[in-house]
C-alpha cells in the first residue's frame, strides 16, 4: 500500500487521486438514473434532474461515512438490489393498474423505513455482533457471486452491446475496450503512475471515442446552479407491498454493509471494530433517509471501492473526502452533470475491468483460508451453485409470482448468500469449541 488511511499524499497526487475517485463515483452510478428514468417514462429534463439528485446525495452520504461513520474511503452508491426492486415493482405495478410515478412515491417512504431499520440496529450496537455471522465462507461466497453477477454486464458493455442502442457486438468498440484494458494493466505495472491506472484508462478512452466520433453531444443546461429538491417523485404515498418489500431489502442489505466493511478492511490492511460496524450502520441509515427524501435509488457502501484501492494502492481518506465534496458540487451544476454523463459506457466498463477482477480475488482468497473438508465443500458448493444457477433463470420466469417471492428467488446474489448463511450457521453449525479454533471469521 503506497498511502494508508491516514497518510497525506503530496498535493499533486492528492488532486489526481481525488479526480480518479470522482470519475469512479460517476462511472459506477451514472447508468442508474438513466435506466430508472427510461423504465419510469421520465422526460429527458426529468432524467437530468434525477441524475443531479443522485450525484449530490452520493457525495453527501459518502462524505458523512468517511468523516464520522465507518471512516473508510468507501463510496455510497445506488444498491443493485434497490435498483432491481425499482424496476421489478414498476413492472408489477403497471400490470395491476398503478402508474410508475406512484411506485416512486411509495418507494420514498419505503427507503425511509429501511433507513430507520439501519439506525435502530446501529444505535443498539447489533451490527457489530452481526459481523460474526460472516465467516470467510460467507464473505467469500458473497464476493464470488457479486463478481459473477457483474461479469455479464461488464463484458456486454465492453463489447458495445447497449451502446448507442446496439443489440449486437460492435467489433470496433470491442477492440478499443481491449486496448483500454491493456493500457490500464501497463500503467499498473509502472510504479510512478500505478495509482492512477483507472483514471488514465478512462481519460484516454474518452479521447479515443471523441476522435472517432463515437461520443454523444452534451445536453444543454437551462441554468447554472440547481439545488437538490425533496421528494422527486411527488408527495409520498403509502403502499404496504412496497413498504414491506423495502423493509425486507433493508434487512438483507445489512449483510452488504458488513461484508463491504470486511472486504475494505482487507484492502486497507486494517480490522474493522464493532464501533465502526455500528457507526457504519447508523450512517447507512442516514443515507437511506436521504435517498427517501431525495427520491433517488437507495445507497449502500460499494465493495467496488475496495477493489479500486487494491488496484491503485491508494487508501488515503483525504483525496476521497475532496472527491465527495466535488461530487456534491457536480450535483449542483447541471452542465457539469450532463458533461460527465456523456462518458461512453464501454470506456467506463473497460477502464474498471481490472478493478472488478479484484472482487473475485477477494472471494477466492477467503475460500483459500478455509479448510476444504466435506462440510466446506457442501456449504460453499451448494451456495455457489444455487446463486449462479438462479442467475441463468430468465427474469420473466418469476413475473407471475408475488413481488416478495420474485425478489428473493430471482436474485442469485441474495439467494446464494442466504443459502450460505443457513447452511453455515443452522444446518451444518459448528460446535462452540470448533468455532473458537477458526481464526478466519469476518472481523
Amino acid at each position: 500500500m503506497k498511502y494508508g488511511l491516514y497518510d497525506k499524499p503530496p498535493v499533486g497526487t492528492t488532486i489526481l487521486s481525488a479526480l480518479q475517485w470522482m470519475i469512479v463515483a460517476v462511472s459506477s452510478s451514472v447508468a442508474v438514473p438513466l435506466v430508472i428514468g427510461d423504465v419510469y417514462g421520465l422526460r429527458p429534463d426529468e432524467i437530468g434532474n434525477l441524475m443531479q439528485q443522485t450525484m449530490f446525495f452520493i457525495g453527501l452520504a459518502s462524505l458523512l461515512q468517511v468523516w464520522i461513520g465507518h471512516r473508510y474511503p468507501m463510496l455510497e452508491g445506488p444498491a443493485g438490489l434497490w435498483w432491481g426492486i425499482f424496476i421489478i415493482l414498476a413492472q408489477i405495478g403497471t400490470s395491476v393498474g398503478l402508474q410508475p410515478r406512484e411506485i416512486g412515491q411509495s418507494f420514498q417512504i419505503g427507503l425511509g423505513m429501511a433507513g430507520l431499520l439501519f439506525l435502530v440496529f446501529g444505535l443498539m450496537g447489533w451490527i457489530g455482533k452481526l459481523q460474526r455471522w460472516f465467516t470467510p465462507l460467507v464473505s467469500g461466497t458473497y464476493m464470488i457471486l457479486l463478481a459473477v453477477s457483474l461479469c455479464s454486464n461488464i463484458l456486454a458493455g465492453m463489447l458495445g452491446i447497449g451502446f448507442q442502442h446496439s443489440k449486437e457486438v460492435i467489433p470496433k468498440v470491442a477492440i478499443v475496450s481491449i486496448a483500454i484494458v491493456a493500457l490500464v494493466i501497463m500503467v499498473m505495472r509502472t510504479k510512478r503512475f500505478s495509482s492512477f491506472a483507472v483514471l488514465f484508462g478512462m481519460v484516454i478512452g474518452w479521447v479515443l471515442y471523441a476522435i472517432m466520433g463515437w461520443t454523444e453531444p452534451v445536453r444543454p443546461a437551462e441554468q447554472m446552479i440547481a439545488l437538490p429538491s425533496l421528494f422527486f417523485w411527488g408527495t409520498p404515498r403509502w403502499d404496504w407491498g412496497v413498504i414491506l418489500t423495502s423493509m425486507l431489502t433493508g434487512f438483507v442489505l445489512l449483510t452488504n454493509l458488513v461484508t463491504s466493511m470486511v472486504v475494505m478492511g482487507k484492502a486497507t490492511d486494517t480490522v474493522p471494530t464493532n464501533e465502526q460496524y455500528n457507526r457504519g450502520g447508523i450512517f447507512t441509515g442516514v443515507s437511506h433517509l436521504l435517498s427517501g427524501l431525495g427520491g433517488v435509488v437507495g445507497m449502500i457502501p460499494l465493495s467496488l471501492a475496495a477493489a479500486v484501492i487494491q488496484t491503485t494502492r491508494m487508501a488515503s481518506r483525504l483525496p476521497f473526502m475532496l472527491a465527495m465534496v466535488g461530487i456534491m458540487v457536480i450535483g449542483l451544476l447541471p452542465y457539469v452533470s450532463h458533461f460527465l454523463a456523456a462518458l461512453p459506457t464501454p470506456v467506463a466498463y473497460a477502464a474498471m475491468f481490472i478493478s472488478y477482477t479484484q472482487l473475485l480475488g477477494f472471494g477466492l482468497k477467503d475460500y483459500v483460508n478455509v479448510k476444504m473438508d466435506d462440510r466446506t465443500i457442501t456449504v460453499g458448493g451448494s451456495s455457489l451453485l444455487v446463486g449462479i444457477g438462479v442467475m441463468f433463470v430468465p427474469s420473466t420466469a418469476w413475473q407471475h409470482l408475488p413481488a416478495l417471492v420474485s425478489f428473493l428467488f430471482g436474485n442469485g446474489l441474495l439467494l446464494g448468500v442466504i443459502v450460505c448463511l443457513l447452511l453455515e450457521h443452522v444446518v451444518f453449525r459448528k460446535r462452540g469449541d470448533e468455532q473458537k479454533k477458526e481464526d478466519g471469521h469476518a472481523a
